[in-house]
């Protein structure tokens, strides 16, 4: 049992630290994706109105399926890295990592790789996690537009005998800022439009979701986005380790260049001012200052990174991936919430990213981030906290706790 934990330290250690940052990081992910979608004036607007229309279960809806594929996939993803570490190392000398710049060169491809494998694989589950988290909002913006529509087409128009192309000369001053508005905020929230969810799509689940996919737009509809996905993953997860374990080599150098040098320093100290003031004891100080130094070997104080190194190079590590690749991760949302769609608006991942900098600015690509910072900061570094801890309580407890690992290696 022992050997067998041992050889699946990885698979343990990422499998339990998934599990801890789904559940407590999945509504603001849900959160995350609202506004990212959709038009909410705050963070607090997009959380109250979420929780008026669909209760806490809102912010959990399609929690599920993450919850089992997220373990399977973070398990993957963090033995992919590993592995892609021993091998790199293998191939060149420029990136063993016993310093910082090689370090970083190990760790980005490493993470890189990881990342372009696992989003190979999670493309359609992230799809169809993003359709079920807005899936509510969508039918009832659908059901609104067709309800607008109605009233300013068809008889209404043929009673009054004019052409349909005349339309728009027709339409009141409050007709016409309920239409701008339908698309400026663009399903923004159901109250808005004064309708309520109907039991289809109250009763909807992730595999309901994923059929209609597949026969609406085939098999290949679940890899729409994906390539912006592969972008996002392969880019962010570099950065994500590469900063990781920067952040955690410096930290635990600094850790350990303080507090040797602090604790001899003083010691030196004291020896000099005994040996100066107290000639006949030059001796006895001497010995006294051999003997403290055999101590000193023998026992360093600094036993590597501990808990607190964990969490906050764990938490800035996300925040600053998603700093990086949160444009990517916008346009992806927008264009995956129209797979269902009959016409969708955009032709591709340009077009959608040169809209929304025509109508927002280049501050409408990074709509949402707040809540992601929010979210990063506590979520990854819960992942690092409990994912180091089960590596090192798997080491000591398959008596593997005294070896000697390469560097940056587990």
């Amino acid at each position: 049992m022992q050997d067998w934990a041992w050889k699946n330290r990885t698979v343990l250690a990422a499998s339990s630290a998934a599990v801890c940052s789904v559940l407590s990081g999945f509504p603001f992910d849900s959160v995350k994706t609202r506004m990212q979608t959709h038009s909410y004036s705050s963070i607090m607007d997009c959380v109250r109105k979420t929780y008026a229309e669909e209760r806490l279960g809102g912010f959990f809806r399609g929690m599920v399926p993450p919850l089992i594929t997220v373990s399977i996939i973070k398990s993957i993803s963090f033995s992919v890295y590993e592995g892609t570490k021993s091998q790199v190392r293998t191939l060149s000398d420029a990136f063993h990592g016993n310093t910082v710049p090689s370090l970083i060169g190990l760790t980005f491809i490493s993470g890189s790789v990881a990342g372009t494998v696992v989003a190979m694989m999670s493309s359609p589950l992230e799809l169809v996690k993003l359709q079920r988290q807005l899936e509510k909002l969508m039918a009832m913006h659908a059901r609104k537009e067709a309800e607008i529509t109605a009233s300013l087409t068809g008889d209404t128009l043929l009673r009054q005998g004019l052409a349909t192309e005349k339309k728009k000369i027709l339409l009141s001053p409050t007709a016409l800022a309920a239409a701008q508005k339908a698309e400026r905020q663009s399903h923004g929230s159901i109250t808005q439009y004064g309708v309520s969810p109907t039991k289809d799509e109250a009763g909807s689940s992730s595999w309901r979701t994923a059929k209609a996919i597949v026969q609406k737009k085939g098999w290949t509809g679940l890899y729409k986005g994906a390539g912006l996905h592969i972008m996002r993953d392969m880019l962010g997860t570099g950065i994500y380790f590469s900063s990781y374990e920067t952040i955690k080599r410096l930290m635990s150098e600094t850790i350990e260049h303080i507090k040797p040098h602090s604790h001899h320093h003083s010691h030196h100290q004291q020896h000099q001012h005994q040996q100066q003031h107290h000639p006949h004891h030059r001796l006895d100080a001497l010995s006294l200052s051999e003997s403290s130094s055999s101590i000193t070997t023998a026992s360093p104080q600094f036993k590597g990174p501990g808990p607190m190194v964990h969490f906050f190079a764990g938490g800035l590590c996300g925040v600053f991936s998603w700093l990086v690749v949160f444009p990517i991760d916008l346009v992806k949302s927008v264009i995956q919430k129209e797979v269902l769609v009959a016409n969708p608006k955009y032709s591709g991942a340009l077009d959608c990213a040169r809209d929304i900098v025509r109508r927002e600015g280049v501050r409408g690509l990074y709509k949402g981030l707040s809540v992601t910072c929010y979210r990063a900061m506590p979520i990854h570094s819960l992942n690092f906290l409990v994912y180091e801890a089960v590596m090192d309580h798997v080491k000591r407890w398959s008596g593997h706790g005294d070896d000697v690992l390469p560097a940056g290696a587990r």
